[in-house]
């Protein structure tokens, strides 16, 4: 069954096209939440949202002039006439459009003392209009040290650290939850964790082309992703890897093989190889040749870039140029102890002998993972790529 389409607001002080951290969340969210097919608003008080709709509000703004001045007698522990004003003003412009929405989710406005009237209106309306609001949750004024000269007793200053009834809390972090329940007393079970996350096609500047076959065949998803960038001939011994990773499948269900060439052009019984590989290879096996691949080099820079490792199971070599390949991206290297690797890897690859069979390549290639601090980050990341936190935890957050 389809799900209902939800109109969603997103709150913030400023909107994406403004620099900063929360605002690059704001805007990634938003995104997904209109690529889910919700009709989704930005309101913010400065700032474009494109291609989001945008609800400009200025007094939403940190910065506006009637903010700022009401900041600084906050600041001084005074309540100025004009703060009321500021409350009821957000509050009557923001009105029309929270009413309208299913969800109204405001980026740290609750917990935050930036524009303290924004707060006190947005509370107006989460009592006005309970299970509607979404606390999200990254900072909080009362547990950072360089804001306490800044806060007071009693209301707008509590507000801050108060848990608001008919507000869902979400928090970006461990600590930013622990902090909000030792800061308001509201359970544990109330405060979801969701992490912000990672845009790995953009961090690593993927090509399109790489982008595209990665997506094709889950190579963001695979875990671990063994890279072997060799024609299929019997002495790169393609078929002992294939045969590893179905023993690191046991283990690791997601891990996968990439093998990039197709058949050597000068011997004929090559073409036999390729057909046996082909009939050989199981789950998480990817020989781009038989899936009508050409890979160019531009392509193949995508793929170490994505791997966990290079894999060279090679019973012969003339020197080595993926190891000097993986060398550069910085990847774990497994490969046979042949004189031409070794002399290109020193002591820094992983060696198995050059008769290793599957097993004996698994256990290798597994041990080298779990020693390598950068490989073991490398692999945990992936639970911080944006298309898996979206999926998993924000849009279910939003949408619940």
């Amino acid at each position: 069954m389809s799900r209902k389409k939800q109109r969603v607001l997103l709150v913030h002080y400023t909107a994406p096209s403004i620099l900063g951290g929360v605002e690059r969340i704001v805007a990634v969210h938003a995104r997904a939440l209109r690529d889910a097919g919700d009709d989704v608003a930005i309101v913010a008080g400065r700032g474009s949202a494109r291609p989001v709709r945008l609800v400009r509000i200025a007094e939403l703004d940190s910065r506006h002039p009637a903010v700022l001045r009401d900041f600084a007698a906050l600041a001084r522990g005074e309540i100025a006439p004009a703060h009321g004003r500021l409350v009821r003003t957000i509050e009557r412009k923001l009105h029309p459009h929270v009413i309208r929405a299913d969800r109204v989710v405001v980026h740290n406005a609750f917990t935050l003392h930036k524009n303290a009237a924004l707060t006190e209106a947005l509370a107006n309306l989460a009592k006005e209009l309970p299970g509607r609001f979404v606390a999200w949750t990254h900072d909080l004024a009362w547990t950072d040290a360089q804001y306490t000269g800044q806060l007071h007793d009693g209301p707008p200053w509590s507000l801050f650290r108060t848990a608001l009834p008919g507000v869902r809390y979400v928090a970006v972090s461990e600590k930013a939850r622990d902090e909000l329940i030792a800061l308001t007393g509201i359970p544990r079970t109330k405060v979801a964790v969701v992490p912000n996350g990672v845009d790995p096609a953009s961090l690593l500047g993927l090509s399109k082309p790489g982008v595209a076959l990665g997506e094709r065949l889950g190579l963001f998803d695979a875990d671990p992703l063994l890279l072997l960038p060799v024609r299929m001939t019997r002495r790169k011994r393609i078929d002992v890897a294939i045969d590893a990773l179905a023993c690191l499948r046991r283990t690791f269900p997601n891990a996968a093989l990439v093998v990039t060439g197709g058949p050597g052009a000068h011997n004929p019984s090559n073409a036999t190889y390729a057909r046996e590989l082909a009939a050989r290879a199981g789950a998480g096996v990817h020989l781009l040749h038989d899936k009508r691949v050409r890979v160019s080099d531009r392509v193949l820079s995508d793929l170490y870039a994505l791997a966990d490792a290079l894999v060279l199971p090679s019973a012969n070599e003339g020197f080595g140029i993926p190891v000097l390949e993986a060398g550069w991206h910085r990847l774990p290297i497994v490969c046979s102890d042949i004189p031409a690797l070794r002399a290109v890897a020193g002591d820094d690859a992983t060696y198995v002998p050059a008769d290793a069979d599957g097993p004996t390549l698994a256990r290798a290639i597994a041990q080298r993972l779990e020693a390598d601090p950068i490989a073991r980050l490398h692999r945990r990341t992936r639970a911080y790529a944006w298309p898996r936190v979206l999926a998993e935890h924000v849009l279910p957050a939003i949408h619940g």
